[in-house]
């Protein structure tokens, strides 16, 4: 049973932090997050309305906290939370977003999901009991998820479309247990923000012998966060794709490199700020620099044109480059999350 006071995860965030949507064509298609995407629902495990302990959870929390107990082979503390302690900063905080991908982690986009939750807190290992580490749970939904629905939870490489992915992990690959996950979400609100509550077991490996962990948890109204894509058709020595892709933005000593997938970069200077600008193949006074390592090109005309709204950047970008390979890309960026300190 979860210790409401100990384990109180305090985490209010704001819907315009760190982004980019591509969930349309137009800049007006990103003003709201939503998940009516006419796609016909996984199948769930029932009403998602919660038992007696878990709603007691979801009274206890205010509009964008959570609450998490971690026990068995790791313990949560309690004694930290991400928002109050200064160790844990930027990403370090509770956050629902598109699910990033990788390895077995389904990828989302903003429009469309899947969706995931990951929430922190600090614990210890029974094998180490004094060292104290960030510790979080990643949930990822299945597409299509409802709210009013309630989802079985297994782990990442094991688990069907229909359940939700988990796993617990500490901090500098402290421990992970991602094997033999077991158990349930109940998913009462999904939309611009979203309520929901879950408990699982897990394991740190296959074995009947190994290492468990129990869960148990709760977020409440947390705010969405959108994430950096690009929609764009590009076209390759006269085949044409079109790509809904994650925007990674890296800084660098000379500025911010923008990677749009099929390795296409774009090189930005840290004070970059609203207008129209030219791209090339090489940086200058006048241009952007273009990075395609992946095609044999060797000049680039195009332009990008950035707009500032909230606190990010959109922009709808165009070049053609010519050489051994001819390549073409027409698109749109938003929620880019330029100039931050």
């Amino acid at each position: 049973m979860l210790n409401h006071t100990a384990w109180r995860l305090a985490v209010i965030l704001s819907a315009a932090a760190l982004v980019v949507a591509g969930c349309g064509d137009g800049a007006d298609s990103t003003s709201s997050h939503t998940t009516d995407n006419g796609a016909a629902a996984p199948r769930s495990e029932g009403s998602a309305a919660p038992d007696d302990d878990m709603q007691a959870w979801l009274d206890e929390l205010n509009q964008g906290e959570s609450i998490l107990s971690l026990s068995g082979a790791v313990s949560s503390t309690g004694e930290y939370t991400t928002a109050d302690d200064p160790r844990y900063g930027g990403v370090s905080v509770d956050v629902f977003r598109p699910g990033s991908g990788g390895g077995s982690a389904r990828a989302g986009s903003n429009a469309d999901g899947p969706y995931a939750l990951t929430i922190y807190t600090d614990a210890l290992h029974e094998d180490e009991p004094d060292n104290l580490v960030r510790a979080w749970i990643s949930l990822v939904l299945p597409e299509g998820a409802q709210a009013g629905e309630r989802y079985a939870i297994a782990s990442f490489s094991t688990a069907d479309e229909h359940q939700v992915q988990a796993h617990v992990r500490g901090d500098g690959h402290a421990w992970t247990f991602a094997r033999q996950v077991e158990g349930e979400l109940h998913l009462l609100e999904l939309g611009d923000s979203v309520t929901a509550a879950w408990r699982f077991d897990a394991a740190d490996g296959n074995r009947e012998e190994a290492a468990q962990v129990a869960v148990e948890g709760a977020v409440n109204d947390l705010a969405f966060t959108a994430q950096p894509e690009a929609r764009y058709e590009l076209t390759v020595n006269g085949e044409t794709d079109t790509h809904l892709r994650r925007i990674s933005i890296n800084a660098t000593n000379n500025g911010v490199v923008m990677g749009l997938g099929q390795r296409i970069a774009i090189m930005l200077p840290t004070d970059i700020t609203s207008g129209e600008y030219t791209l090339a193949n090489r940086s200058s006074d006048d241009a952007l620099r273009v990075l395609l390592p992946r095609y044999d090109t060797e000049s680039v005309d195009g332009t990008l044109t950035l707009t500032q709204r909230d606190g990010v950047f959109d922009a709808d970008i165009r070049f053609a480059a010519s050489g051994e390979d001819s390549v073409s890309l027409n698109g749109r960026l938003e929620e880019l999350t330029l100039n931050e300190k």
